[in-house]
């Protein structure tokens, strides 16, 4: 046994669980310095070999029997003036909306703009539209995140929302909020019967959603001599567009990133909006317990020592979006207080930073803090999202 070999061997043989003690020994093997070993792609090999062989020796069938999760988190990318100088806002007096000047999609896995009509006229005559003439098509990006989409308009002012990376994943809004439909209405079993009609016709099988939401809004008949005061009782009888919703669980989790929203309205069943999103959490095993995922948080916030006393900590699962808010509040706690909460702080200051589209089962662990006058900041509370797999912070809010 020569000398990386004893210490790989006693490093190896602590008491530490065995993936976390395979990273650290692999880190520390390629970067002491007092070892000086060439890093020759050999020796690298040479060394992940040594560390898996010795495992075995010392952890019998313990290592087999442990899942290994590799970190997900990368260092944003800074974004200033999204809203300003670097962005521009699509003049559509029906469907504004801000994204950058000039996008790039060479490297960003993304469909082109011609690709992007074919497939929104294929949306259009799926769903019996192809009588629809689009109009407009915007690439919109994300300053939170990589996302990109395609928004597209047509003659009568239908909008279409495309995922530019995942086609699959669309959205289509028609015209009939454009017409009178206050005096239809129905019952919630005929919508139903509807949006199951319509599934069953388009091809999306609803036996694999186990949640289901039915909502439904409140119509003009149901205001006061037209006074716009609200009755508070909400009667569904005077509902003239429901919506029916269904999402995939995972954990007793709904991901609201795997779901399909109909829009109807009755009587004449007439479709208002149709959507569709297809994407599954990355991780569903829990492996960070509950209170691993407060202690995360909790050395977190101790680390920025902004002076807050915590009168309270919640924790929760949850499948969420990762998102660069927490790493705002570490890296830059006055801007992101400031813009937090000015009221009308200027649009064209706000600073992100965006990160991957990933969704990720967490941990949601709010920190409720105490108010206290001696202190300039008045934070009511703070939540980390402490990813549930490998124990990383992948946002907040």
């Amino acid at each position: 046994m020569d000398e990386l070999d004893k210490k790989l061997f006693d490093d190896l043989s602590k008491k530490d669980e065995v993936p976390i003690r395979c990273e650290y020994i692999i880190k520390n093997a390629l970067n002491d310095e007092k070892k000086k070993y060439r890093l020759s792609i050999k020796n690298i090999v040479l060394i992940t070999a040594r560390v898996f062989a010795v495992i075995f020796v010392t952890s019998g069938v313990a290592f087999a029997t442990t899942k290994i999760y590799e970190n997900i988190w990368k260092e944003p990318e800074k974004i200033d003036s999204f809203y300003g100088e670097k962005g521009e806002y699509n003049e559509n007096e029906e469907y504004g909306i801000w994204h950058t000047k000039d996008i790039d999609i060479s490297n960003k896995n993304a469909i082109t703009e011609n690709e992007a009509k074919t497939k929104f006229n294929d949306i259009l005559k799926k769903f019996g539209y192809e009588n629809e003439t689009i109009e407009s098509i915007e690439l919109i990006d994300n300053p939170s995140d990589d996302s990109l989409f395609y928004r597209a308009t047509t003659k009568n002012k239908f909008l279409l929302d495309l995922d530019a990376k995942d086609t699959r994943n669309f959205k289509i809004f028609t015209d009939v909020a454009y017409k009178d439909i206050d005096k239809y209405r129905g019952t919630q079993d005929e919508i139903e019967n509807v949006v199951n009609d319509i599934c069953k016709k388009y091809g999306y099988d609803l036996s694999e959603y186990n949640h289901k939401e039915i909502s439904f809004n409140i119509s003009q008949s149901a205001y006061e001599n037209n006074s716009y005061k609200y009755i508070e009782k909400e009667d569904p009888n005077d509902a003239n567009i429901w919506q029916v919703k269904y999402n995939k669980e995972y954990n007793g989790i709904v991901n609201r990133y795997e779901e399909i929203t109909i829009g109807i309205v009755p009587e004449i069943n007439e479709l208002y909006y149709f959507i569709y999103t297809d994407k599954s959490p990355e991780n569903t095993e829990i492996v960070v317990k509950e209170q691993e995922a407060k202690d995360i948080a909790l050395a977190k916030e101790n680390v920025l020592n902004i002076g807050y006393n915590i009168k309270n900590v919640e924790t929760e699962l949850d499948i969420v979006k990762m998102n660069g808010y927490a790493y705002l509040r570490e890296n830059n706690f006055e801007k992101y207080y400031e813009q937090t909460h000015t009221p009308k702080y200027p649009i064209s200051q706000i600073q992100y930073y965006r990160v991957e589209e990933r969704i990720r089962q967490v941990w949601r662990v709010k920190l409720e803090f105490e108010k206290s006058e001696d202190l300039s900041y008045k934070e009511n509370n703070f939540t980390y999202f402490v990813d549930a797999s490998t124990g990383e912070i992948v946002g907040g809010e």
